[in-house]
């Protein structure tokens, strides 16, 4: 789980602090375990890492910080033949921080969704019973993320394809360690193969008759689940083709009966696309009261004060 809402404070101090210091170039991901400590996966590091719901001193959280550099460093340390930064010409340090914002931006709203992600993906793995839409799934779940939040920034520079690429190539890799293994779907994918089988075996005896092979090697399309949907509407089409001004202008019960023609799909993805806009339009707001208090040089106290009061 990789929404912040349940984690504590002094948790979520302790993503701020991984989100700045591992960047856009280390995926990590993290979730609260049964006893409300959270569990830190970090690329590269072989085992995980824990820390408490609560500082149990003043010195934990600094503890902390220490253990993951420690790990980071080990990871580096096979190559540490970096070029310093003050050989680095200013452009291209500038167009880096540039690249590694869009990065960072589009990793935090996948993040943000990240278990609807999983849900989707899970649901049309058991769905058409393979694996081979999942690559083309996440690269255009990375595609979209990244032409979103380039789309949410003000200036930057022009970006060449195979700029994009590298771009995309490296939100993958976040995308990729978030997301379960195409070994955990194999798994899957064989559970739910032996549990459809034996599931059909117990009913056929319940019934006291005799199970032929045929049934028991019946292929495993004919054992999904009929859409409710389609038995009700059959000729009518699942894709609502609809400006978004106009569904709002609907009453709730005609918005809903609209919304009901869409597979579980098409709505996880739909409620994905909402979520993400309301976090990129949450994000230029911030953007644009940022660059207002800049323009008009006001003290950031005296803002402080002012929200605090209100």
């Amino acid at each position: 789980m990789c929404k912040q809402s349940g984690f504590s404070r002094y948790q979520k101090r302790v993503i701020k602090f991984l989100t700045d210091y591992l960047g856009a170039n280390i995926p990590f991901t993290y979730e609260r375990t049964q006893t409300n400590h959270m569990k830190v996966l970090i690329d590269g590091v072989p085992k995980p890492l824990f820390t408490g719901s609560t500082p149990s001193d003043k010195k934990t959280f600094n503890n902390f910080i220490a253990e993951v550099k420690r790990e980071v460093k080990a990871i580096d340390s096979a190559d540490e033949s970096e070029v310093s930064s003050s050989q680095v010409p200013k452009t291209i340090i500038v167009h880096k921080e540039s690249n590694d914002r869009l990065i960072q931006s589009s990793v935090k709203a996948l993040r943000g969704r990240i278990d609807s992600l999983k849900t989707r993906e899970e649901e049309q793995v058991l769905e058409t019973r393979t694996l081979e839409f999942v690559d083309t799934l996440r690269s255009d779940t990375v595609k979209h993320a990244l032409s979103l939040a380039m789309q949410a920034r003000k200036q930057g520079a022009y970006l060449k394809p195979k700029d994009i690429k590298v771009l995309e190539d490296k939100i993958r890799s976040h995308l990729d360690f978030m997301m379960p293994t195409m070994a955990c779907y194999g798994e899957l994918l064989n559970s739910k193969t032996k549990y459809s089988v034996a599931k059909t075996t117990a009913l056929v005896a319940v019934n006291d008759e005799v199970i032929t092979e045929e049934a028991e090697s019946a292929p495993l399309e004919q054992m999904k689940p009929i859409d409710a949907v389609s038995m009700v509407n059959p000729n009518e089409n699942k894709q609502a083709d609809f400006p978004a001004n106009d569904l709002l202008k609907m009453n709730s019960t005609e918005r809903v009966n609209l919304l009901r023609k869409l597979s579980k799909s098409e709505a996880l993805t739909l409620i994905e696309d909402i979520k993400q806009a309301i976090a990129l339009n949450r994000e230029q707001d911030i953007q644009s009261v940022v660059s207002l208090i800049l323009e008009k040089d006001l003290p950031i106290e005296a803002i402080i004060s002012r929200i605090d009061a209100a």
